[in-house]
C-alpha cells in the first residue's frame, strides 16, 4: 500500500514532512501538491536529496491567491490511496494550508489521516507522533529551502515567508477522523463562514469555560434587565446556550443568527425565542426591534463599523469582549463618542487554559469583559 502526503505547496513536504520520506525509505511514496494541482511518485531506495529534487520543478515561490482544488479534485489526485495519508493540520495558523488538510479530510470521508502539527501561535495540540532529525536530515531540509525555495525566505506573503520555527528539526503529527478534523478546521475558521461546518465550534455548551462564562453573562444581564422591563435582542445567538439561559429566567428574547447554518440549529433547538437572520448592520438599518436592552456578547470581532450602535432602538447596551479587542476597539471609539456612556464594567470572566476538541488541543480562552452602555441622558 503506498503512502501519500498530501501538501498546498511542494516545499511544504521538505518543511514539515521529512520524516514521513525516511520513514518510507524503501518504498514508494506519493504526493499530492494542491498546487499546481498535481502528483508525483518519490521511488524508494533513492536517497533523502535524490528524492527532494524530484519536488523541486514544482516550487513556485509567488503569491498565496490561487483557487484552492476542491474535495472532488483532490480525491482524483489521492486515487485508490489504500495506505497512509499524511496533510496539514486543519488547524494550522496558516489558514489556506488548514483549509487543504479540511479538503483531504473530506476527500477521505470516513477514514482517519495522519496530519502534521504545524503552525499555529494559539493553538497546542497534543501530538500523537514525534520525529526528530539527523543533523544529515536537517542539512537536507535546509539544503532543499536554500537552494529551490529561497524567495520565501523573504516572501511578502505571510503564509508563505520562511521563518526558523517553520523549518522544524523535530516533526510533530496527529491522526483523527473526518469529524474532529471538521471540529478543528471550524475552530481555526471562527471568524468567517466556515466556523458552522461543525456543531457547537467554541463548545459552548461542553467547556466549563465557556459555562461558567455564560451563567456570569446571563446573572450579568439579569442585575440590569427584569423580564418585566421588555424583549432583550441577542445579536449573533450563534446556537443558543446564552438564548437558553435567558429564555429560562423568563426573558423574551429576540435572537438574530445571519449564519444560516447557525440560524437552522438555533430553530431546531426550539429554545422559545424569537428567531430572526438580521445582522448587527440590517439590525442599524431597520430600527424594527426597540428592547429594554441590545446584547452584543462576544460578538464585535468582525470589524464592525462601532458607531452602528446609535442606530439601535434602545437606550441600553449590554457588550461583553475579550480585554484586548475592548482595549484596541471598543474603548478608542468610546472616547471619540458622546451619545453612550459607561454605566458599568466587570469581568465576567478571567483567561484560562483549557483542552479543547476531546482534549486534542489546548489554548488559552482570554476571558471576557462587560461592558453596559446608557445613552446620555437616560438611566
Amino acid at each position: 500500500m503506498t503512502a501519500v502526503i498530501a501538501v498546498l505547496h511542494a516545499e511544504d513536504v521538505a518543511l514539515e514532512f521529512l520524516s514521513v520520506l525516511r520513514r518510507h525509505a524503501e518504498d514508494d511514496i506519493g504526493v499530492v501538491i494542491g498546487r499546481p494541482g498535481t502528483r508525483v511518485t518519490l521511488p524508494g531506495g533513492l536517497s533523502l536529496r535524490e528524492r527532494l529534487e524530484l519536488l523541486a520543478p514544482f516550487v513556485e515561490p509567488g503569491g498565496n491567491t490561487a483557487a484552492l482544488p476542491g474535495p472532488e479534485e483532490v480525491a482524483g489526485l489521492l486515487g485508490e490511496a489504500t495506505g497512509e495519508v499524511w496533510t496539514h493540520s486543519p488547524a494550522d495558523h496558516r489558514i489556506r494550508r488548514a483549509r487543504f488538510g479540511w479538503i483531504v479530510s473530506r476527500a477521505l470521508a470516513g477514514r482517519t489521516v495522519t496530519y502534521s502539527v504545524g503552525d499555529n501561535l494559539f493553538l497546542q495540540t497534543v501530538p500523537g507522533q514525534v520525529a526528530g532529525l539527523t543533523g544529515a536530515e536537517a542539512a537536507a531540509k535546509i539544503d532543499f529551502i536554500n537552494r529551490h525555495a529561497g524567495e520565501l525566505l523573504r516572501s511578502r506573503v505571510p503564509d508563505r515567508l520562511v521563518t526558523t520555527d517553520r523549518v522544524p528539526v523535530v516533526e510533530r503529527f496527529f491522526t483523527v477522523d473526518t469529524e474532529r478534523a471538521n471540529r478543528l478546521y471550524a475552530l481555526i475558521s471562527s471568524l468567517g463562514e466556515d466556523a458552522a461546518v461543525a456543531d457547537d465550534p467554541w463548545e459552548f455548551g461542553r467547556s466549563p469555560y465557556e459555562a461558567d462564562r455564560l451563567d456570569a453573562t446571563a446573572a450579568w444581564i439579569g442585575r440590569w434587565c427584569s423580564p418585566d422591563d421588555g424583549p432583550l435582542v441577542e445579536v449573533g445567538a450563534c446556537q443558543g446556550e446564552l438564548t437558553r439561559r435567558l429564555v429560562g429566567k423568563g426573558y423574551a428574547v429576540q435572537a438574530t443568527e445571519p449564519n444560516a447554518s447557525f440560524l437552522a440549529r438555533l430553530g431546531e433547538r426550539d429554545l422559545g425565542a424569537e428567531l430572526s437572520a438580521e445582522s448587527l448592520e440590517e439590525l442599524a438599518a431597520g430600527r424594527s426591534r426597540p428592547a429594554a436592552a441590545y446584547l452584543l456578547i462576544e460578538m464585535l470581532y468582525y470589524d464592525q463599523d462601532l458607531t452602528l450602535l446609535d442606530a439601535l432602538p434602545t437606550d441600553r447596551i449590554l457588550l461583553a469582549l475579550e480585554t484586548e479587542r475592548l482595549n484596541d476597539v471598543v474603548w478608542p471609539w468610546l472616547r471619540e463618542q458622546s451619545v453612550w456612556r459607561v454605566a458599568e464594567r466587570v469581568e465576567l470572566a478571567p483567561p484560562t487554559l483549557e483542552f479543547v476538541c476531546d482534549d486534542l488541543a489546548y489554548l488559552r480562552k482570554r476571558g471576557s469583559r462587560g461592558l453596559v452602555l446608557t445613552r446620555n441622558g437616560q438611566v
